[in-house]
């Protein structure tokens, strides 16, 4: 019994099929002499279907003598497989897709036939380059705003360092001056004052603290891995956490942009160790290649999931990402379950 599909019998040819694609369509020999061509490439060329046939593709297409730069059917032939290919037309500044497929078929004289297919992708084209350019103008505009930020620490760092620890340094003379004139009968005075000079040391050390943690001076005098070393002595000295660190070589001529940029990664990724990763030790490594400077940190601990890396929220993998992206390299995270995480910074000594 038949069906009520069965019963509709539909019939196309090739020619249909062509000229209902709403591109360019043609099928074309290995010469690229035009066999057959849509609906869409006739009206493009003004031409009928009869007077299209055998025309020269170069010629009837973009009024050349021979095949444009780039066209994918000369490579199409030599391989014998299908071949897609982006072109800009100068002539008429459009940007299109060029895609060239073997087909089983050939002409009465033995050549080859090829199927051609061009899309208009112009609109597409500007919008990725409009995209680019505003990429671009925001990793710009993020870095001009680090930039800031790391002028402003700077600053800060210096007036707490300075001001701050003046501050505390006459207080503390002023308390010593007080404690030599108490007699020493007043027993309960000494001991208050010799509380008070303990607690000037720690408020010392702490002005010290946060001035280092704003922009650590070593950074600025002595460099990227006197910088990562210390920073991995002073968080080794407040955890349980045993840091190793190795530079090849142990100093780096960089300027003070990557210098910042890879000691700020070093900084969070080791934070992140502190916070979530369990770890009970971590090896840090900077090395110099021929034309660009890597920094592995690596860990024992519970291992970084691969929901973790991409995780729209996690703002300091993004954080670390784009540092590196603004100087036109890349960070690598990769985690194993009880086998700890591994991020690898590269970035080249001159921009991409």
């Amino acid at each position: 019994m038949k069906s009520k599909n069965d019963s509709t019998s539909i019939r196309l040819g090739i020619s249909d099929l062509m000229d209902a694609l709403p591109f360019y369509v043609m099928l074309v020999d290995e010469d690229h002499y035009i066999l057959q061509a849509n609906r869409a490439v006739r009206a493009k060329l003004g031409l009928d279907p009869k007077d299209i046939v055998g025309k020269y593709c170069p010629a009837a297409v973009h009024g050349l003598d021979k095949p444009i730069d780039g066209c994918p059917l000369e490579e199409a032939v030599e391989r014998d497989q299908a071949v897609e290919r982006e072109i800009f037309d100068a002539a008429s500044g459009r940007w299109v897709r060029s895609a060239v497929y073997p087909t089983k078929g050939s002409t009465a004289d033995g050549r080859k036939v090829f199927f051609h297919m061009v899309t208009d992708i112009t609109d597409r084209k500007r919008a990725e380059e409009e995209l680019t350019a505003s990429r671009e103008q925001l990793r710009e505009l993020s870095q001009h705003l680090e930039s800031i930020g790391e002028e402003e620490r700077t600053r800060l760092a210096r007036e707490i360092h300075d001001e701050m620890g003046q501050l505390l340094t006459g207080l503390k003379i002023d308390v010593s001056w007080i404690a030599r004139r108490l007699p020493k009968a007043e027993v309960s005075l000494l001991e208050k004052t010799r509380t008070m000079n303990e607690l000037i040391d720690e408020a010392v050390q702490t002005v010290k603290r946060i001035s280092s943690e704003l922009r650590p001076g070593v950074l600025d005098h002595l460099g990227l891995a006197a910088a990562i070393e210390w920073q991995a002595q002073e968080l080794e000295k407040r955890t349980q956490i045993r840091f190793e660190f190795k530079s090849t070589p142990k100093e780096f001529a960089l300027d003070g942009g990557r210098s910042t940029a890879l000691f700020r990664i070093c900084q969070e990724a080791l934070t992140n160790v502190i916070r979530h990763a369990n770890a009970s030790k971590v090896r840090i490594s900077l090395r110099e290649g021929p034309r660009r400077i890597i920094l592995r940190i690596s860990d024992n601990g519970t291992g970084i999931e691969k929901w973790q890396v991409s995780d729209s929220k996690a703002f300091g993998l993004i954080a670390m990402r784009e540092r590196a992206r603004s100087w036109g390299g890349d960070v690598m995270i990769k985690g194993s379950p009880g086998r700890g995480t591994v991020v690898a910074v590269t970035i080249p000594l001159t921009r991409r």
